[in-house]
């Protein structure tokens, strides 16, 4: 091979890892989309619901779930855009 194919195919190999974090970002910020949608119903259920029964506090310990997975990937999407 030539040098100049055997820098393009370096480069290609470098350039295979920055495309794989894209696309984990991308991977990620579509389930924060997801999650977010899910969280948005879970509120509504929960604005709806005007007892102080076990199914009001279920909904809202999942809300407080959803919450904080979304804040992990958050942290992880910052994470690897600064890398």
């Amino acid at each position: 091979m030539k040098k100049k194919k055997l820098l393009k195919k370096l480069q290609d190999f470098f350039d295979a890892d920055q495309r794989e974090r894209e696309q984990h970002v991308e991977d990620i910020k579509c389930i924060l989309k997801k999650l977010k949608d899910k969280e948005r119903k879970i509120k509504e259920t929960l604005d709806a619901c005007t007892d102080d029964d076990e199914h009001c506090q279920a909904l809202q310990q999942e809300l407080d779930i959803i919450y904080a997975q979304r804040m992990k990937g958050v942290k992880i999407v910052k994470e690897i855009k600064e890398e």
